[in-house]
């Protein structure tokens, strides 16, 4: 019901077209262009929704849909004398403006993949399985381990890259480059993440489809139940994404326990099919044997 009175709004509001949307359990996201030249836009779009709100509190209590508990209700909404049967709209939008296609996309996708974004942090997904402890030719057998995501991106035969960037490196196009090159030659890459030259790498990786990659907490993957971050979500799904991490207790990150970090992704990335690779500002320093 509330599917089909989104798209009504575009019949209902001229100059109001709804273009991406999606309905979630407890919420809606919906991608609006205004025609340019419209009377007052901002204000015609605060009436499209809330027409649309109405009508949908309207409809729901005409066909006696249930809604939120009174608990529920006072939880989210503030309102403790919510009765069953009722579809209640938090006051107000957040809405935020599109200036450029790119922009527009990253919206577009952010719609599509909120269904899937819901199942990986609120239901049962095998994908986000703590996996504990984790056996592998490549990892420390002293340390205990714990992995979510693809652990097949840890096979001892396949090739892989582990990736360090000296933060006082400034050339990072000429970095994300190379991973790109290693992406095509089959390199599953292995990192921490932590500077900002290997952060432009993480950028690239999770939104290059062919993209495989590890990464290494500096501490470990809590107990409780895992929640991806939102920026992971699409490389879980496509299980090209992997998490390790070691023992059972938060480390304390500081210079040492980054430098033990960097060191143990060299020794998993060089323990198989695979070599290390230290981009700095005097040059590039590679450990192994590759492709």
């Amino acid at each position: 019901m509330v599917l089909e009175s989104l798209e009504r709004i575009t019949a209902l509001n001229p100059g109001i077209v709804v273009y991406a949307h999606v309905v979630m359990p407890d919420h809606v996201h919906f991608n609006i262009r205004i025609t340019p030249g419209l009377n007052e836009p901002l204000k015609a779009l605060g009436k499209a929704i809330g027409r649309f709100k109405v009508f949908t509190t309207k409809q729901a209590k005409l066909l006696g849909l249930a809604g939120p508990s009174p608990a529920i209700a006072a939880i989210r909404y503030g309102d403790a004398q919510a009765e069953p049967g009722q579809l209640l709209w938090q006051q107000g939008y957040h809405d935020w403006l599109c200036p450029t296609r790119e922009k527009i996309e990253a919206t577009a996708r952010y719609i599509a993949y909120n269904p899937l974004k819901w199942e990986l942090m609120y239901g049962v997904d095998k994908r986000l399985y703590i996996n504990e402890p984790l056996s592998s030719p490549r990892l420390d057998a002293a340390d205990y381990w714990k992995g979510v995501g693809n652990l097949a991106l840890l096979d001892h035969e396949k090739p892989m890259v582990s990736l360090r960037v000296s933060r006082r490196m400034r050339d990072i196009p000429v970095v994300v480059a190379r991973m790109e090159n290693a992406i095509a030659k089959g390199y599953t890459i292995i990192s921490g993440f932590i500077s900002p030259g290997e952060r432009a790498v993480l950028d690239m990786l999770r939104k290059h489809k062919d993209a495989r990659f590890i990464r290494m907490r500096p501490s470990c993957i809590p107990n409780a139940r895992f929640r991806p971050e939102s920026a992971y979500v699409e490389a879980f799904a496509e299980e090209r994404y992997l998490e390790i991490g070691r023992g059972n207790d938060e480390t304390e990150f500081g210079r040492a326990a980054c430098l033990d970090l960097n060191n143990e992704i060299a020794q998993i990335a060089t323990a198989g099919k695979g070599l290390a690779v230290y981009f700095t500002e005097r040059g590039l320093e590679v450990i192994g044997k590759g492709r």
